[in-house]
């Protein structure tokens, strides 16, 4: 048996194809039309860090609304918000009169509605299917969000030279109104889910932020996630720079490298879902880190888009790699029902990213597009390299996966 033979897991499926391709188109269009708006290197960084602070300051509540609310309507919300939010957003920027910071506003404001969407749809995905299905589940969904990330990148890519920015978010809306018409046809039972009655929300909140100070294997892994965020996941805000500046390849270009990360993202769900259980997944997540680093310093000394289009393949399969293995691990580390809780804490961890977009947009902003990714890959390495030294799990040859509690 497959999780396709689900037909909930079939429909949350073709719900996660649309809503990462509407965000992969999105992430594309607001890059190129904080440009277009006037916007610097510093501006990017700050649209992508708008984008992102969500994460920070709601990630543990909607991983705690995940485990208490209707996760099914919970995704029909966040999609329908979605839609208005991005047909407001077309007409603003067809209007000709589009500023900075209402690029940055509207990307706050995409991001508090993304937010809610991550816990929720992971935490189904496992409500859709037996127990042993879980993981080829959970790779499966992420593969559908790889896929379509890169599909809308080149889309948006393909439409904004076209019909310009404001027809791409006519086309990012209509993907949302398809995950919206989707998600509105789940069936999930209540008792697939832990039947104990609920705590009050403020408890089962700060139970899911003791999650990282009780769980050694959580609380390993969201360090080193904040690193990776800061140092690593940041050079989406360079790409746009290294596109229009460094490249010369317009949106078009933009749209190639925000798509070559996602195919290499894509790249790494299917090998991670073909890979024997009895392989350790934490020393994979360990030599992700340190490629992924290593990559950015490739990156930062090419000149061509055709070697950076291969560069970024090895950059977002090492990113794909050490995101689907983060949320994997921090999901097996907690008991079953704090699973949504566990995946708001991994947003939490997101909510770092912040400092990443905002410190290399910074730095491009006073060396270069080159020299902000010489520096960050550089720290990437060095975070990577702490991670394998402090943590022996994270090494081949080290202890095994380190136990709850």
């Amino acid at each position: 048996m497959t999780p396709f033979g689900s037909a909930n897991f079939r429909r949350l499926w073709c719900s996660t194809l649309s809503s990462a391709g509407a965000q992969g188109m999105e992430r594309t269009a607001t890059a190129w039309l904080t440009l277009e708006a006037g916007g610097g290197a510093f501006a990017v960084g700050l649209v992508f860090a708008a984008r992102m602070l969500p994460s920070l300051l709601c990630g543990l509540a909607a991983g705690t609304i995940a485990d208490r609310g209707d996760r099914p309507r919970q995704l029909l919300a966040v999609a329908a918000a979605a839609l208005a939010l991005m047909l407001g957003f077309g007409w603003l920027a067809g209007s000709g009169a589009l500023r900075v910071w209402q690029v940055v506003a509207v990307a706050f404001v995409s991001g508090c509605v993304q937010v809610f969407d991550t816990p929720a749809r992971q935490a189904l995905v496992l409500d859709t299917v037996p127990g042993e299905l879980a993981e080829r589940a959970l790779a499966l969904n992420a593969l559908a969000a790889r896929l379509a990330a890169a599909g809308g990148a080149f889309l948006a890519g393909a439409i904004i030279p076209l019909g310009g920015v404001a027809r791409a978010y006519l086309v990012i809306a209509a993907l949302h109104g398809l995950t919206a018409a989707t998600v509105a046809t789940l069936r999930v039972a209540r008792e697939r889910r832990a039947t104990a009655s609920l705590p009050p929300f403020s408890h089962a909140l700060r139970d899911a932020a003791r999650l990282i100070v009780d769980v050694p294997a959580v609380r390993t892994l969201i360090i080193a996630g904040i690193a990776c965020e800061i140092f690593a996941f940041s050079h989406g805000s360079a790409l746009p720079i290294v596109a229009q500046d460094v490249l010369r390849a317009g949106a078009e270009g933009l749209g190639t490298l925000n798509a070559a990360v996602a195919i290499g993202g894509t790249l790494a769900v299917v090998c991670l879902s073909a890979l024997p259980r009895r392989v350790r997944r934490e020393p994979l997540l360990g030599a992700a880190f340190v490629i992924y680093g290593l990559s950015l310093l490739a990156l930062s000394t090419t000149r061509t888009l055709v070697l950076a289009t291969a560069i970024l393949l090895v950059t977002g399969l090492c990113a794909g790699a050490f995101d689907v293995l983060q949320q994997t691990l921090i999901q097996l580390a907690v008991p079953e029902e704090q699973r949504g809780r566990a995946v708001g804490v991994w947003v939490l961890g997101l909510g770092s990213a912040p400092i990443g977009h905002l410190e290399m947009g910074l730095l491009i902003a006073l060396i270069g597009a080159p020299g902000a990714l010489l520096i960050n890959g550089a720290l990437a390495v060095i975070a990577a390299a702490t991670l394998l030294i402090l943590a022996p799990a994270y090494r081949w040859g080290g202890r095994a996966r380190l136990a709850r509690s």
